[in-house]
């Protein structure tokens, strides 16, 4: 069955659009028990999403080594678009941790500087919701499983009324903890969620449409649990535990709060010319705590670690569309964008010194303003020749952004900053080009020139605050052939790329004994350039194999010392200091292996098996885990080994309605890895003498039971 997709902003053919993407539809998201976004990670190459160090409701997402250098920050972006519905989400707080019940995710790979615009220079994920249909229809399903899993999810499709159509669901998420906290009330690793969300469309005549969304929800998690081997026989009393704490740890549950207003207005001023208008808001409001436990050993002296942070932000964004044919031979998409968002954050570290009996905070606040300005244009131009077959595609983006953040930092009761601000303008153009050549009705080849663009910053506990950092901007080269061979049994997907970066942005330790102070810079150039294949064989209805394989390389080919740094000292101001660095979250290797097979059919009944195994290999979790850094291992991840599993039984059952019972298992061999390693104890030029690491969650058994009405 063909995917149908709209990621150039208008429907096309998987197979027929000339970019590298992954497109999941709804049914291959439920078999594949995809229940959030890190569940992704198995479907794309390329594309890693993990839980950020000090938060298990926000997320760090990164695509072909491109993503965010610290989430946690409202003072800059990242490199991977997360779009709902064409709506784009700029924080990662609390977004999409349950995706619910989508009709299809497609996944943008690599800079997509055009039509989805700044910030993302690794690509794009869009989540694409179900809408209203007009007739009576909806699912609901609940689920169980280890560690007292509850989720249930329910939607309702309601009959239309004259020319409005409303569709609801709701979905909830409880689990426990994977990690005992003998003696508290929390342990760590626990998860709730309870969100909602309410669509109308209103279709007055068959020239004009509205569409209004309103999410809500509410997340409930407690932190991931640090491990530090290092401490064990060096501390009395410290043993290193992936599954249970060495000692009582206070521990209150983090709880993110947000809601979206999504109003979509289409105009259809001709057969040929639609325009679409855009508005959305999102906020989210954050209270999150953190303990680490024993982190590290500094001097001899054991530490507690505790970190409580407040997040509140407001984004808006408008967005005027217009697109359709000039003619016959060509099409054109155009667009102006304006995008606000206003935050605050307030954060305290508290480094309790077991031995001496006390403790030190170090705090901040945080307030931003972001403001971004663009106007894009792409058109697809079908040359009289070759029977039609040579398309050729232009566009550009033109970006204006603004941004102005002010701090408030003290250190042990000691005012350092009291309202001190930073400001920045800059702008971008960012061109893309597009040849594809369709040879034959099943087998496609393009080449693509493109570039991209993240806009600049600051970091939010530099040494110096006045010190920002500017925008970091990427140029692609991409060729990939796509094919349906064999009666179309067969699909094969190649993709190679090369990326050049100038002015890379690259963080580091900017303090020997506090490793949270943390420094960025536009530092150099690097490169990456890669391989990444998509195939699929459906040798029969009843039977498919997927599987997807991703090459990366990448090489820092510059970083200059600059004055006011830690290399200023030891180096010359302007020598290459690249071997002290490296691009972090860059698996060389990504694989992934999976079956579909309708085993049994018994009259009416169907029996179905799914299972996907992944593969990602090591990766380093920071910019300063250079080949010259000693210890540099204490930031590298474990590989990633995962095989997820499901059986479900369907059964149709009257009044046209389905009933479907699965039972699952997520991590089913119980790889156990180290998921975010922090080194300690030292700086890129010190070297680090130990790490702290969570782990990931163990094996999880379950079962579903699944109506469709």
């Amino acid at each position: 069955m063909d995917i149908i997709v709209t990621a150039q902003r208008k429907s096309e053919r998987l197979q027929n659009v000339p970019i590298a993407i992954t497109a999941l539809s709804g049914d291959a998201i439920a078999n594949q028990g995809i229940t959030n976004l890190e569940g992704l990670s198995t479907a794309a190459p390329n594309l890693k999403v993990v839980a950020y160090p000090t938060s298990s409701d926000t997320l760090t997402l990164t695509m072909r080594g491109q993503g965010a250098g610290d989430v946690g920050q409202i003072t800059r972006d990242g490199g991977v678009g997360l779009y709902v519905d064409g709506f784009y989400i700029g924080r990662p707080q609390g977004a999409l941790l349950d995706l619910g019940e989508p009709e299809r995710i497609e996944v943008l790979r690599g800079p997509q500087g055009t039509l989805y615009g700044r910030n993302t220079t690794g690509g794009a994920i869009n989540i694409i919701t179900k809408k209203p249909s007009g007739e009576w229809g909806g699912s609901s399903s609940l689920t169980f499983g280890s560690r007292n899993l509850v989720r249930g999810l329910a939607s309702v499709d309601l009959p239309a009324v004259g020319n409005l159509s409303v569709k609801g669901s709701l979905v909830y998420v409880d689990q426990d903890g994977w990690v005992k906290n003998p003696g508290v009330a929390h342990n760590f690793g626990e998860f709730n969620q309870l969100a909602g969300r309410v669509s109308a469309k209103w279709t007055p005549s068959s020239y004009l449409t509205f569409l209004y969304t309103y999410d809500r929800g509410r997340v409930r998690t407690t932190p991931l649990y640090y491990v530090n081997p290092g401490l064990e026989g060096a501390v009395p009393g410290y043993f290193a535990d992936k599954d249970r704490t060495y000692a009582p740890l206070e521990l209150r549950s983090s709880e993110t709060q947000f809601v979206d207003h999504q109003f979509t207005a289409e105009f259809r001023l001709s057969d040929a010319l639609t325009l679409r208008s855009l508005s959305a808001y999102r906020g989210f409001e954050a209270n999150q705590f953190t303990n680490y436990g024993l982190a590290q050993s500094t001097a001899s002296f054991p530490l507690t670690v505790e970190q409580e942070a407040y997040y509140r932000t407001r984004q808006y964004s408008q967005e005027f569309q217009l697109l359709g044919d000039i003619t016959d031979r060509l099409d054109f998409t155009g667009g102006l964008f304006y995008y606000r968002e206003k935050g605050r954050h307030d954060n305290v570290s508290t480094l309790g010194y077991v031995t001496l009996g006390f403790s030190s905070d170090t705090s901040y606040r945080i307030d931003a303003l972001s403001q971004s300005y663009a106007a894009y244009a792409q058109s697809t131009w079908t040359p009289p020749v070759l029977d039609d077959r040579l398309k050729i595609t232009a566009g550009g983006r033109y970006t204006r952004d603004k941004r102005r953040a002010s701090r408030d930092f003290s250190s042990g009761g000691i005012l350092i900053d009291d309202g001190v601000t930073n400001r920045q303008k800059f702008s971008n153009f960012s061109p893309m080009g597009n040849i594809a050549m369709q040879w034959t009705p099943d087998v496609m080849s393009y080449v693509k020139f493109s570039k991209g663009y993240k806009a600049g910053g600051s970091a939010e506990s530099a040494p110096d605050f006045t010190q920002t950092f500017g925008p970091e901007k990427v140029t692609a080269w991409e060729a990939g052939i796509k094919s349906q061979l064999f009666g179309r049994l067969l699909t094969l997907n190649l993709t190679g790329f090369y990326n050049t970066f100038d002015n890379i942005q690259i963080d580091f330790v900017a303090d020997p004994v506090n490793t949270a102070i943390i420094a960025t810079y536009n530092a150099g150039k690097a490169n990456i350039k890669g391989v990444e294949l998509d195939a699929s064989l459906n040798p029969s209805p009843d039977f498919g194999l997927r599987g997807s394989f991703s090459y990366l390389k990448s090489n820092l080919e510059t970083v200059t010392a600059l004055p006011g740094t830690i290399f200023d000292g030891p180096f010359q101001v302007g020598e290459n200091v690249a071997g002290y660095f490296t691009l972090p979250f860059v698996p060389k290797f990504a694989w992934t292996l999976g079956a579909d097979w309708t085993f049994l059919r018994l009259n009416d009944d169907e029996f179905s098996a799914h299972a996907t195994y992944s593969y990602q290999s090591a990766v380093f979790t920071s910019s300063g885990a250079g080949p010259l850094v000693p210890g540099r291992d204490f930031y590298r991840n474990d590989a990633v080994k995962n095989l997820d599993a499901r059986i479900n039984w369907t059964r149709p059952i009257p009044a046209g309605r389905k009933l479907t019972f699965s039972i699952f298992a997520d991590n089913l061999l119980n790889n156990r890895r180290s998921d975010f390693i922090i080194g300690l104890g030292g700086t890129a030029l010190t070297g680090y003498q130990t790490s702290a690491s969570p782990y990931n969650e163990p094996r999880t058994i379950g079962g579903e039971l699944r109506l469709d009405f």
